[in-house]
């Protein structure tokens, strides 16, 4: 039987700090980026137990600042689905969330609108979760998710329109 996972949304405690060029996990807005860091971190409860594989990458892109986090299981892994502002309160860099608003999907994204202070700034900001695959057990019946890409987008100078968000979406190869 598969075992559940609970994987924070944000870079994970102990990760390493790795050339943002390793990862899988592409953003191409963020190779004009004022800086990016990007973390790899594998979590593991034993050989035979829990276990998933993380990748997140941080971007300033001068009027925005991107996170996004892909996060898939191993073996007799899942992860259940929770919804998107779940996932967002496990950035710590996001502080004073309010006016959290659902938004409608885009190609399966979850999509939540908000406002935040990033680093002491006031910023306008859309989170957005999609879940991927599901683990299905011998009687087939479906345990949970088998990967996630999570994260947001903030901006400093006022909330982006419907656009801007599918564009950042569409910018993600996950």
């Amino acid at each position: 039987m598969a075992a559940a996972l609970v994987f924070a949304s944000g870079a994970a405690q102990a990760a390493d700090k790795v050339d943002c060029s390793r990862l899988d996990l592409k953003f191409p807005p963020a190779d004009k980026a004022v800086w990016v860091e990007c973390y790899a971190h594998h979590y593991s409860k034993g050989e035979e137990e829990a276990n998933a594989d993380a990748e997140a990458l941080i971007a300033d892109i001068g009027t925005h600042v991107v996170h996004l986090t892909s996060v898939v299981a191993g073996r007799n892994t899942y992860f259940d689905k929770v919804p998107v502002s779940r996932k967002l309160s496990a950035y710590d860099e996001l502080e004073d969330m309010t006016d959290v608003a659902t938004e409608p999907g885009y190609d399966r994204y979850q999509i939540v609108r908000f406002r935040a202070s990033l680093w002491k700034s006031e910023t306008d900001c859309v989170g957005f979760l999609k879940y991927g695959g599901a683990t299905i057990g011998q009687g087939g019946t479906s345990y949970g998710a088998r990967s996630y890409l999570a994260g947001y987008d903030c901006w400093r100078n006022g909330a982006p329109d419907r656009a801007q968000i599918e564009a950042t979406l569409d910018a993600i190869d996950d």
